[in-house]
């Protein structure tokens, strides 16, 4: 399945990209120009999910689209303006003229890009005065800062990313040339969000478990069992179940009394999802006086998603608020609350003073290419015995004796432990060792 890169911005800068875009056979983009900057609106909100990312022809649009909560981090970017750039435009501004600028003014280019070019290429005798760009999409004040310096003769010549300053700037019979990203730098771009797209849909495939337990009270439990009321509440519950079962495109099973699994994937579940689970929590608080605990686990494999739902009931504890929690593959715990901002912590803990090294015994080497093969499959770099059971298929008990083994000849060594949630003593942690 090919990758769909939108690419936006105006239409010299599009063509621009478009001709580096022609060496990605594998990759399908989709070019939308616009005259003004506003009609970045109505382009990402007509096609904002037709594509996998969108590929921004510089940082002024790119952050007017943020700003204006048109995209996310993750959907999109720009080529990065670095300082052979500047000198790129710099060369051409003075063979076009045939003179030597020795003071320039310049905008949204880092000054590091720019003081490292100078120091390593001993070019300190150029006098460069910088806007570095600060978002909110005003001209207005680059077109002053570069008229007012020029007007005092401080500057000969002055260097724009941005269109509309490159125009007005034109009209006043200022020299004025315009910057555009390198060659190189839209030809990363394109590859880093290829693999961020890739990256996406991996992620978006994983399975995801939706897990809803009814809470009862304990000394009403034998009493509630056999109640029709009990019943009919459950009966309700599941309704709303379906229906959220129906939104995400998941399978609903019930595994007790109280106990509902809603099997679906990652990429199926949203912020609706989450308000749906927050009004069913609600709901069945306000109905049955009833709490209803609700846990999200994602794996690789069906099975690994549904324990990390049981991991996360174990970590459940009540709350005034309904509480969402979610487990994610690497068992990182996330806490949202309605409206509120959410909590992350790690349930494995690692450091160096795990490390513990005693050789002497025996291993198959199938048995260990096999865990070195599922632990690059998985990108997993730090594993329990519980998940070298899932991934040979065996005991738990299996996969600590096989552990231990490879600990003792130096192949893994102990990183930290994993809070199981349980009584007992918390699972040991392991990495391959790098010697």
């Amino acid at each position: 399945m090919k990758t769909k890169i939108g690419v936006i911005g105006p239409k010299d800068s599009v063509k621009r990209i478009m001709y580096v875009a022609d060496e990605f056979e594998e990759i399908s983009f989709f070019p939308y120009t616009y005259e003004q900057l506003s009609d970045v609106t109505d382009i990402l909100t007509n096609h904002r999910y037709e594509v996998d990312q969108w590929l921004f022809s510089g940082v002024l649009n790119y952050t007017y689209a943020k700003e204006q909560d048109l995209i996310t981090d993750e959907e999109g970017t720009f080529p990065p303006l670095h300082g052979s750039s500047f000198f790129g435009i710099l060369l051409e501004a003075q063979l076009t003229t045939d003179k030597v600028f020795k003071s320039v003014s310049i905008d949204t280019i880092k000054n590091e890009e720019i003081d490292k070019i100078l120091s390593y290429y001993q070019l300190s005798s150029l006098t460069y005065y910088n806007h570095p760009f600060e978002g909110g999409g005003k001209t207005e004040q680059l077109v002053e800062f570069h008229r007012h310096l020029y007007e005092q003769g401080k500057t000969e010549v002055v260097i724009t990313s941005i269109k509309d300053v490159y125009y007005r700037l034109k009209d006043m019979h200022i020299p004025v040339f315009r910057v555009t990203p390198s060659y190189l730098s839209i030809k990363l771009v394109i590859q880093y969000l290829e693999e961020r797209a890739q990256s996406n849909r991996y992620r978006n495939a994983q399975v995801a478990v939706i897990g809803c337990r009814m809470d009862f009270n304990p000394d009403e439990l034998e009493e509630l069992y056999y109640s029709f009321k009990t019943k009919h509440q459950e009966l309700d519950l599941k309704r709303y179940l379906l229906t959220l079962a129906e939104k995400t495109n998941g399978s609903l099973m019930q595994l007790g009394d109280g106990l509902f699994f809603i099997f679906t994937t990652r990429g199926e579940l949203s912020e609706e999802s989450e308000s749906d689970l927050y009004a069913l929590m609600e709901e069945v608080k306000l109905q049955a006086s009833i709490h209803a605990k609700v846990a999200i686990g994602f794996g690789e494999t069906v099975s690994q998603a549904e324990q990390n739902v049981r991991l996360g009931f174990r970590h459940t504890k009540h709350y005034e608020k309904p509480t969402i929690l979610i487990v994610d593959e690497d068992q990182t715990i996330t806490l949202k609350h309605q409206e509120e901002n959410e909590i992350s912590y790690q349930t494995m803990e690692t450091g160096s003073a795990w490390l513990e090294k005693i050789k002497g015994a025996a291993l198959s080497p199938g048995v260990v290419s096999k865990i070195i093969s599922y632990s690059n499959q998985y990108g997993r770099q730090e594993f329990t015995s519980q998940d070298l059971s899932r991934w040979l298929q065996s005991t738990e008990r299996n996969g600590r004796r096989i552990l231990t083994e490879m600990e003792r000849v130096g192949l893994v060594q102990q990183c930290g432990e994993a809070q199981s949630g349980e009584r007992g003593r918390p699972r040991k942690v392991y990495t391959f060792t790098t010697a």
